[in-house]
């Protein structure tokens, strides 16, 4: 299902630890799966990892949820 930015920030702002959201990103935007979560480590509150299947790699963290779920939203990720 594919959501806009607000909706996904909101969801974001419901994770619990332990907890992630999982986007499937069209072939459009390099494929693969991004995947929303709290970051355990110190820093920022979010992490974005991106990955071509299920082994994704840290690409961006931040504190805001705005700004990680417009970067999901622009890429038209569906949440899986």
């Amino acid at each position: 299902m594919k959501m806009d930015w607000k909706e996904i920030m909101e969801k974001m702002e419901q994770l619990n630890e332990g907890q992630a959201l999982k986007f499937r990103i069209p072939q459009t935007f390099g494929g693969g799966i991004a995947v929303i979560e709290l970051n355990q480590n110190k820093g920022k509150k979010y992490l974005l990892k991106l990955g071509k299947d299920e082994n994704v790699g840290p690409y961006s963290d931040s504190d805001k949820p705005k700004e990680l779920a417009k970067w999901v939203a622009e890429r038209m990720g569906e949440l899986v």
